[in-house]
């Protein structure tokens, strides 16, 4: 009865505890980061304001408007007038002004809210490779300490079975003492680990806007994420890599430059050899000694200004600066195509190689499991001295990492080519 007792009343806490730690795989953390990254917050702030720029960009085109009141009395009546001379008026006018420069920032602000828009969804892509490469990058480090831990287990057993065999007089003291130095030498590596862990998770806390003592447990894994991506995956085809050229993320934003300042230009150039009209209506009602007039009238005016076709004049100067903004942006769009077909090729070639080396260092590992086995059963019956059980153990610990390592690699070189390739995280690894 105590024992139920005692459950039922440790059960809350222990539903406080589960509710408190979040478990995430690869996916639901991308989810929660586009939530709540604060890098997307601030693009989305800039594509609100490019929104609101845009909406009002018409007012250009709104007239003036103005409408008045007044009143005058001469200081002396005119000779043979029979009232006092006061009158009273009211005057309303209007006008508008067009212009090719107002149709231009109309063109301009449109370009920029497309930019905006584009640079919002790189942001997106930005935050989701990192989000991505740093929960595998987690995962490496977590996979990493295990190894050692299991490490640390061996060798703790290599100096207890080193002491059993120098306490029976079958071993000197001094491989009881390697085993010893062995296993001590193995600690600072596990607590250097552990380190680059926390600090990781601090980064990841920061990355996916969670606060700094939210508890994490992570339910996906370096095997499962590699599993889709093994050597029975298909690799991307020429024309697949090729793509990068035109749709990495990179050159669609330089792209979109390229278009910004071209628009610019178009509106400088047509600021330059445009005219401009200008309408303008006016109406102005009197009253004085009982009597009323209207008077009024309506203008238009097209107007150029001769001034703007000087080479110094300011005008023709910021078309020249648009003009070089354009030679600039196409210049930065060409490089960038260059690059991106020559970095989407790499990793291609990265991935290749990064699978045939894990094929190799996965039967390494096997090997090196194999020979500690034999030599640590050796040293038992001995044939073998400690330094050889502690060198198998070392190359048994150096191939797990090896495997882990490239498993990152891996990862992180398919998620850089799908990032490049602008496809959806995962395509490639859905290929067969």
């Amino acid at each position: 009865m105590k024992r139920i007792v005692l459950i039922l009343a440790v059960l809350p806490y222990l539903a406080m505890a589960a509710w408190a730690q979040e478990t995430l795989g690869v996916e639901e953390a991308v989810r929660l980061a586009l939530a709540n990254n604060a890098s997307l917050v601030q693009s989305s702030i800039a594509l609100d304001t490019a929104k609101r720029t845009l909406d009002v960009s018409w007012n250009g085109l709104l007239p003036s408007l103005s409408v008045g009141a007044g009143a005058s009395r001469p200081n002396v009546p005119s000779p043979g007038s029979t009232g006092s001379g006061e009158s009273y008026y009211g005057t309303a006018s209007a006008g508008i002004s067009l212009s090719t420069a107002v149709m231009g920032s109309m063109q301009v602000a449109r370009s920029q809210y497309d930019s905006a828009g584009l640079a919002f969804q790189v942001s997106r892509r930005d935050v989701e490779l990192s989000v991505r490469k740093a929960y595998y990058s987690i995962l490496l480090t977590r996979e990493s300490m295990l190894v050692i831990e299991r490490s640390i287990e061996t060798a703790q057993n290599n100096y207890n079975q080193a002491e059993v065999r120098r306490k029976a007089g079958l071993a000197p003291e001094l491989d009881s003492l390697t085993a010893l130095v062995a296993l001590e030498k193995i600690k600072p590596t596990l607590a250097s680990a552990q380190v680059t862990y926390e600090n990781q998770l601090a980064d990841f806390r920061q990355l996916m806007g969670m606060a700094q003592d939210q508890a994490l447990s992570f339910s996906d894994s370096l095997d499962t994420a590699t599993a889709l991506i093994s050597d029975t995956t298909a690799a991307p085809s020429e024309e697949t890599v090729y793509s990068a050229k035109d749709k990495s993320p990179a050159v669609t934003m330089l792209a979109a430059a390229l278009a910004l300042a071209r628009t610019r230009k178009a509106a400088a150039d047509r600021a330059v050899y445009s005219p401009g009209l200008s309408l303008s209506m006016s109406y102005r009602p009197t009253w004085s000694n009982d009597t009323s007039k209207d008077s009024g009238s309506v203008s238009a005016v097209l107007s150029f200004s001769t001034d703007k076709l000087l080479p110094w004049s300011q005008e023709r100067q910021a078309a020249a600066v648009a003009a070089d903004s354009v030679a600039t942006a196409e210049s930065k769009l060409a490089e960038a195509r260059i690059g991106a077909g020559l970095s989407a090729k790499s990793l291609a070639r990265r991935i290749a190689q990064a699978r045939g080396s894990l094929r190799a260092l996965r039967l390494n590992v096997t090997l090196a499991e194999r020979t500690y086995a034999l030599t640590d059963e050796a040293y038992r019956f001995g044939t073998k001295d400690v330094l050889a059980v502690q060198n198998a153990q070392d190359n048994l610990q150096s191939a797990r990492m090896q495997v882990l390592s490239q498993m990152n690699t891996l990862i992180s070189a398919v998620l850089d080519l799908e990032y490049a390739l602008g496809v959806p995280f995962g395509t490639l690894g859905r290929q067969s």
